[in-house]
């Protein structure tokens, strides 16, 4: 079993499904339909539509092109099985939003570490200066960077 995350690739043969994240082999079909109601008739068809089906888990995924149209789908980790339950769910909420609307998914996310450095004991009214006691404690300065 695969233990870093795989990000859902068009064609790939395998990565973390974006319904049940696990690192399972993928089978890729091109979408297409027709005109009639029972089936027959003109064949329509669409290179640029693909769909995958998770081997782990049989749910399918619909591309368009080398987007993901559904199911709504983030290009995000799952959490850390350790963050709070509290946590999480804003964390969640922001992987689910992140392509439709990347500002709001930002916002959300500020949200998450500053619950996080309260989690962690810090006041929480200046995300900035939480940040810089967690690094005086010991978190790596590498964290900080980052979170600028």
């Amino acid at each position: 079993m695969k233990s870093e995350y795989v990000l859902p690739a068009v064609e790939q043969p395998a990565f973390n499904c974006p319904k049940c994240h696990v690192y399972a082999r993928q089978t890729w079909y091109h979408m297409s339909g027709a005109v009639n109601k029972d089936g027959y008739g003109l064949q329509i068809g669409d290179e640029r539509f693909l769909i995958s089906s998770c081997e782990s888990c049989r749910f399918p995924t619909i591309w368009f092109g080398e987007k993901i149209i559904f199911p709504l789908h983030s290009s995000a980790e799952p959490p850390n099985s350790d963050l709070p339950a509290e946590i999480t769910e804003d964390y969640e909420e922001a992987r689910t939003i992140a392509n439709l609307s990347p500002r709001g998914a930002a916002a959300l996310l500020r949200l998450t570490i500053q619950k996080l450095c309260c989690h962690l004991g810090q006041p929480g009214q200046n995300i900035n200066a939480d940040i810089k006691a967690l690094v005086a404690a010991g978190l790596p300065p590498k964290v900080q960077e980052a979170l600028r």
